[in-house]
Protein backbone atom coordinates (compact mmCIF):
# COMPACT_ATOMS: atom_id res chain seq x y z
CA UNK A 1 0.00 0.00 0.00
CA UNK A 2 1.33 3.41 -0.99
CA UNK A 3 0.89 6.20 1.52
CA UNK A 4 2.02 9.75 1.90
CA UNK A 5 4.33 10.06 4.91
CA UNK A 6 7.12 12.20 6.24
CA UNK A 7 10.26 10.47 5.08
CA UNK A 8 13.62 11.40 6.52
CA UNK A 9 12.36 13.58 9.38
CA UNK A 10 14.84 13.89 12.26
CA UNK A 11 14.66 11.35 15.06
CA UNK A 12 14.16 12.45 18.67
CA UNK A 13 17.63 11.14 19.49
CA UNK A 14 19.17 13.43 16.82
CA UNK A 15 17.35 16.47 18.22
CA UNK A 16 18.42 15.68 21.79
CA UNK A 17 22.02 15.15 20.68
CA UNK A 18 22.00 18.54 18.92
CA UNK A 19 20.64 20.27 22.03
CA UNK A 20 23.23 18.51 24.18
CA UNK A 21 26.07 19.48 21.85
CA UNK A 22 25.11 23.18 21.74
CA UNK A 23 24.53 23.45 25.50
CA UNK A 24 27.49 21.29 26.61
CA UNK A 25 30.12 24.09 26.83
CA UNK A 26 27.79 26.23 28.96
CA UNK A 27 26.87 23.31 31.17
CA UNK A 28 30.56 22.56 31.71
CA UNK A 29 31.22 26.25 32.42
CA UNK A 30 28.54 26.16 35.13
CA UNK A 31 29.80 22.91 36.67
CA UNK A 32 33.50 23.81 36.62
CA UNK A 33 32.78 27.14 38.33
CA UNK A 34 30.62 25.33 40.88
CA UNK A 35 33.38 22.78 41.52
CA UNK A 36 35.87 25.64 41.90
CA UNK A 37 33.73 27.09 44.69
CA UNK A 38 32.76 23.85 46.44
CA UNK A 39 35.69 21.46 46.12
CA UNK A 40 39.44 21.22 46.41
CA UNK A 41 41.90 21.35 43.48
CA UNK A 42 40.79 24.87 42.60
CA UNK A 43 43.65 25.32 40.13
CA UNK A 44 42.47 22.20 38.25
CA UNK A 45 38.88 23.46 37.88
CA UNK A 46 40.06 26.96 36.94
CA UNK A 47 42.56 25.56 34.45
CA UNK A 48 39.90 23.38 32.81
CA UNK A 49 37.51 26.34 32.60
CA UNK A 50 40.15 28.57 30.97
CA UNK A 51 41.09 25.77 28.54
CA UNK A 52 37.47 25.24 27.58
CA UNK A 53 37.02 28.98 27.10
CA UNK A 54 40.07 29.12 24.82
CA UNK A 55 38.92 26.13 22.78
CA UNK A 56 35.48 27.68 22.38
CA UNK A 57 36.84 31.02 21.18
CA UNK A 58 39.37 29.46 18.78
CA UNK A 59 36.80 27.01 17.44
CA UNK A 60 34.24 29.72 16.80
CA UNK A 61 36.84 31.96 15.09
CA UNK A 62 37.87 29.05 12.88
CA UNK A 63 34.24 28.32 11.96
CA UNK A 64 33.56 31.98 11.10
CA UNK A 65 36.72 32.14 9.00
CA UNK A 66 35.71 29.00 7.07
CA UNK A 67 32.21 30.33 6.48
CA UNK A 68 33.64 33.57 5.06
CA UNK A 69 35.34 31.51 2.33
CA UNK A 70 31.86 30.83 0.90
CA UNK A 71 30.10 33.48 -1.16
CA UNK A 72 27.11 34.77 0.81
CA UNK A 73 24.55 37.15 -0.67
CA UNK A 74 23.40 38.43 2.72
CA UNK A 75 25.27 41.72 3.31
CA UNK A 76 24.64 41.49 7.05
CA UNK A 77 26.19 38.03 7.47
CA UNK A 78 29.62 39.27 8.76
CA UNK A 79 27.89 41.33 11.47
CA UNK A 80 25.65 38.41 12.36
CA UNK A 81 28.67 36.14 12.64
CA UNK A 82 30.26 38.63 15.03
CA UNK A 83 27.11 39.06 17.15
CA UNK A 84 26.48 35.30 17.25
CA UNK A 85 30.04 34.54 18.34
CA UNK A 86 30.27 37.08 21.15
CA UNK A 87 26.72 36.45 22.41
CA UNK A 88 27.49 32.75 22.64
CA UNK A 89 30.81 33.38 24.40
CA UNK A 90 29.30 36.01 26.75
CA UNK A 91 26.60 33.53 27.80
CA UNK A 92 29.37 30.96 28.40
CA UNK A 93 31.09 33.37 30.81
CA UNK A 94 27.73 34.24 32.44
CA UNK A 95 27.11 30.54 33.11
CA UNK A 96 30.50 30.41 34.81
CA UNK A 97 29.61 33.31 37.12
CA UNK A 98 26.26 31.70 37.82
CA UNK A 99 27.98 28.43 38.80
CA UNK A 100 30.35 30.32 41.11
CA UNK A 101 27.42 32.16 42.78
CA UNK A 102 25.04 29.19 42.78
CA UNK A 103 23.28 28.50 46.08
CA UNK A 104 21.19 25.33 46.19
CA UNK A 105 19.18 26.71 49.11
CA UNK A 106 17.71 29.45 46.93
CA UNK A 107 14.71 28.29 44.92
CA UNK A 108 15.21 30.80 42.12
CA UNK A 109 18.80 29.58 41.72
CA UNK A 110 17.56 26.03 41.21
CA UNK A 111 14.93 27.23 38.76
CA UNK A 112 17.51 29.17 36.75
CA UNK A 113 19.67 26.08 36.18
CA UNK A 114 17.47 25.21 33.16
CA UNK A 115 18.59 28.50 31.55
CA UNK A 116 22.10 27.04 31.28
CA UNK A 117 20.69 24.84 28.49
CA UNK A 118 17.94 27.09 27.11
CA UNK A 119 19.93 30.33 26.69
CA UNK A 120 22.82 28.98 24.55
CA UNK A 121 20.40 26.96 22.42
CA UNK A 122 18.25 30.05 21.82
CA UNK A 123 21.29 32.17 20.93
CA UNK A 124 22.67 29.55 18.59
CA UNK A 125 19.37 28.99 16.77
CA UNK A 126 18.28 32.64 16.61
CA UNK A 127 21.55 34.23 15.47
CA UNK A 128 22.94 31.43 13.30
CA UNK A 129 19.75 30.29 11.56
CA UNK A 130 19.85 32.71 8.63
CA UNK A 131 23.58 32.09 8.21
CA UNK A 132 23.22 28.38 7.51
CA UNK A 133 19.86 27.98 5.78
CA UNK A 134 19.03 28.70 2.16
CA UNK A 135 16.02 28.19 -0.12
CA UNK A 136 15.91 24.66 -1.48
CA UNK A 137 15.16 23.73 -5.09
CA UNK A 138 13.02 25.69 -7.52
CA UNK A 139 9.32 26.26 -8.14
CA UNK A 140 7.76 27.61 -11.32
CA UNK A 141 4.06 28.26 -12.03
CA UNK A 142 3.09 29.22 -15.57
CA UNK A 143 0.08 29.02 -17.91
CA UNK A 144 -0.11 26.00 -20.18
CA UNK A 145 0.79 26.44 -23.82
CA UNK A 146 -1.62 25.58 -26.61
CA UNK A 147 0.49 22.56 -27.63
CA UNK A 148 0.01 21.04 -24.17
CA UNK A 149 -3.73 21.74 -24.19
CA UNK A 150 -4.07 20.16 -27.63
CA UNK A 151 -2.28 17.02 -26.40
CA UNK A 152 -4.37 16.66 -23.25
CA UNK A 153 -6.68 14.00 -24.77
CA UNK A 154 -9.50 15.36 -22.56
CA UNK A 155 -7.59 14.42 -19.38
CA UNK A 156 -8.10 16.43 -16.19
CA UNK A 157 -4.39 16.60 -15.46
CA UNK A 158 -1.07 14.87 -16.09
CA UNK A 159 1.69 14.65 -13.50
CA UNK A 160 5.11 13.03 -13.65
CA UNK A 161 8.41 12.77 -11.80
CA UNK A 162 11.70 12.36 -13.67
CA UNK A 163 14.90 11.52 -11.84
CA UNK A 164 18.45 10.63 -12.79
CA UNK A 165 22.04 10.91 -11.63
CA UNK A 166 24.15 13.95 -12.49
CA UNK A 167 25.04 12.81 -16.02
CA UNK A 168 21.50 11.77 -16.91
CA UNK A 169 22.27 8.04 -16.57
CA UNK A 170 19.65 5.61 -15.32
CA UNK A 171 16.84 8.04 -16.12
CA UNK A 172 13.40 7.05 -14.77
CA UNK A 173 10.02 8.71 -15.19
CA UNK A 174 6.80 7.96 -13.28
CA UNK A 175 3.69 9.49 -14.86
CA UNK A 176 0.04 9.75 -13.85
CA UNK A 177 -2.99 10.92 -15.78
CA UNK A 178 -6.60 11.23 -14.66
CA UNK A 179 -9.52 11.15 -17.10
CA UNK A 180 -13.23 10.62 -16.35
CA UNK A 181 -12.46 9.78 -12.67
CA UNK A 182 -10.00 7.06 -13.74
CA UNK A 183 -6.30 7.35 -12.87
CA UNK A 184 -3.66 5.85 -15.16
CA UNK A 185 0.00 5.13 -14.50
CA UNK A 186 3.02 4.86 -16.82
CA UNK A 187 6.70 4.14 -16.19
CA UNK A 188 9.54 4.81 -18.64
CA UNK A 189 13.25 4.12 -18.37
CA UNK A 190 16.29 5.45 -20.28
CA UNK A 191 19.65 3.87 -19.66
CA UNK A 192 22.04 6.50 -21.05
CA UNK A 193 19.82 9.43 -21.70
CA UNK A 194 22.32 12.30 -21.54
CA UNK A 195 19.26 14.41 -20.92
CA UNK A 196 19.06 18.14 -21.24
CA UNK A 197 16.06 20.24 -20.28
CA UNK A 198 14.46 22.48 -22.86
CA UNK A 199 13.04 25.03 -20.44
CA UNK A 200 11.22 26.89 -23.19
CA UNK A 201 9.06 23.83 -23.98
CA UNK A 202 9.40 22.02 -20.64
CA UNK A 203 10.57 18.89 -22.39
CA UNK A 204 13.57 16.60 -22.15
CA UNK A 205 15.98 16.27 -25.06
CA UNK A 206 17.58 12.83 -25.27
CA UNK A 207 20.93 12.51 -27.03
CA UNK A 208 21.38 8.75 -27.21
CA UNK A 209 20.90 5.59 -25.19
CA UNK A 210 18.67 2.61 -24.57
CA UNK A 211 15.07 3.47 -23.70
CA UNK A 212 11.98 1.58 -22.63
CA UNK A 213 8.61 3.29 -23.13
CA UNK A 214 5.81 2.17 -20.85
CA UNK A 215 2.09 1.92 -21.46
CA UNK A 216 -0.72 3.58 -19.54
CA UNK A 217 -2.12 1.23 -16.88
CA UNK A 218 -5.40 1.76 -15.03
CA UNK A 219 -4.91 1.98 -11.25
CA UNK A 220 -7.29 0.57 -8.65
CA UNK A 221 -9.27 2.83 -6.31
CA UNK A 222 -6.75 2.61 -3.44
CA UNK A 223 -3.77 3.66 -5.55
CA UNK A 224 -5.87 6.28 -7.33
CA UNK A 225 -6.62 7.87 -3.95
CA UNK A 226 -2.88 8.04 -3.23
CA UNK A 227 -2.26 9.76 -6.58
CA UNK A 228 -4.98 12.35 -5.92
CA UNK A 229 -3.49 13.05 -2.49
CA UNK A 230 -0.07 13.34 -4.10
CA UNK A 231 -1.44 15.85 -6.60
CA UNK A 232 -2.67 18.05 -3.73
CA UNK A 233 0.77 17.84 -2.12
CA UNK A 234 2.39 19.02 -5.37
CA UNK A 235 -0.15 21.85 -5.71
CA UNK A 236 0.37 23.00 -2.12
CA UNK A 237 4.14 22.60 -2.03
CA UNK A 238 6.00 25.75 -1.01
CA UNK A 239 9.75 26.26 -1.05
CA UNK A 240 11.55 24.77 1.94
CA UNK A 241 14.75 25.80 3.66
CA UNK A 242 17.79 23.54 3.89
CA UNK A 243 21.04 23.63 5.82
CA UNK A 244 22.77 21.20 3.45
CA UNK A 245 24.83 22.11 0.37
CA UNK A 246 24.91 18.94 -1.75
CA UNK A 247 26.53 19.83 -5.04
CA UNK A 248 26.44 16.48 -6.85
CA UNK A 249 24.26 13.40 -6.92
CA UNK A 250 20.68 12.60 -7.87
CA UNK A 251 18.18 15.14 -9.13
CA UNK A 252 14.47 14.92 -9.80
CA UNK A 253 11.79 17.20 -11.18
CA UNK A 254 8.03 17.11 -10.85
CA UNK A 255 5.72 18.55 -13.50
CA UNK A 256 1.97 18.96 -12.98
CA UNK A 257 -0.07 19.95 -16.01
CA UNK A 258 -3.57 20.89 -14.90
CA UNK A 259 -5.59 20.94 -18.11
CA UNK A 260 -8.76 22.22 -16.42
CA UNK A 261 -7.04 25.21 -14.85
CA UNK A 262 -4.69 25.58 -17.84
CA UNK A 263 -1.68 25.85 -15.54
CA UNK A 264 1.65 24.09 -15.23
CA UNK A 265 3.68 23.70 -12.03
CA UNK A 266 7.31 22.58 -12.06
CA UNK A 267 9.27 21.55 -8.96
CA UNK A 268 13.01 20.89 -9.03
CA UNK A 269 14.39 18.69 -6.24
CA UNK A 270 18.21 18.31 -6.21
CA UNK A 271 19.39 15.65 -3.75
CA UNK A 272 16.21 15.88 -1.69
CA UNK A 273 16.99 12.95 0.62
CA UNK A 274 20.43 14.32 1.51
CA UNK A 275 19.20 17.90 1.86
CA UNK A 276 16.74 17.05 4.67
CA UNK A 277 13.74 18.74 3.07
CA UNK A 278 10.88 16.65 4.34
CA UNK A 279 7.99 17.75 2.11
CA UNK A 280 10.10 17.35 -1.04
CA UNK A 281 11.29 13.92 0.10
CA UNK A 282 7.70 12.89 0.83
CA UNK A 283 6.60 13.82 -2.69
CA UNK A 284 9.62 12.17 -4.28
CA UNK A 285 9.25 8.97 -2.26
CA UNK A 286 5.54 8.66 -3.05
CA UNK A 287 6.29 8.81 -6.77
CA UNK A 288 9.11 6.27 -6.36
CA UNK A 289 6.80 3.83 -4.55
CA UNK A 290 5.06 3.28 -7.89
CA UNK A 291 8.29 2.30 -9.68
CA UNK A 292 8.45 -1.40 -10.67
CA UNK A 293 11.33 -3.62 -9.48
CA UNK A 294 14.57 -2.92 -11.32
CA UNK A 295 14.82 -6.39 -12.85
CA UNK A 296 11.59 -5.75 -14.78
CA UNK A 297 13.09 -2.98 -16.93
CA UNK A 298 16.86 -3.70 -17.08
CA UNK A 299 19.23 -6.60 -16.47
CA UNK A 300 22.11 -4.29 -15.58
CA UNK A 301 22.91 -3.03 -12.12
CA UNK A 302 23.18 0.68 -11.41
CA UNK A 303 27.02 0.63 -11.57
CA UNK A 304 27.00 -1.40 -14.80
CA UNK A 305 24.75 1.24 -16.33
CA UNK A 306 27.08 4.02 -15.18
CA UNK A 307 30.08 2.26 -16.78
CA UNK A 308 28.21 1.56 -20.02
CA UNK A 309 27.01 5.15 -20.29
CA UNK A 310 30.48 6.54 -19.52
CA UNK A 311 31.96 4.45 -22.37
CA UNK A 312 29.34 5.61 -24.85
CA UNK A 313 29.77 9.20 -23.71
CA UNK A 314 33.51 9.04 -24.29
CA UNK A 315 32.92 7.81 -27.83
CA UNK A 316 30.48 10.66 -28.42
CA UNK A 317 33.01 13.23 -27.15
CA UNK A 318 35.69 11.85 -29.51
CA UNK A 319 33.32 12.11 -32.47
Amino acid sequence: MHTLGFYGSPQLSEILFFVFLVALPHLLSFLLALFYKKFRFKKLWLGLWITLFGVLVCGYLWAVNKSNDIDVDDLFSPALHFVAMWSYIFSFVACGFFGWAFNAKKIWHRLCVSLVVIVPLFIFMFLNWNLIVHPYGEISDEPLEQDDLAASQDADYEMFLSESVAWGDDFKTVSFREKNDSVFFKFTYNMCDDTDYDYAKWKLKSQHGVSSDGKWILLDSEKSAVVRKLKKSVENYSQELSTEDVLDGNASSVVLKDFKRKTRRWLYFPNAKRSRVYDAVTIEKTFENFMPPRETYTTLSYWEVVKKCADSRNILFVE
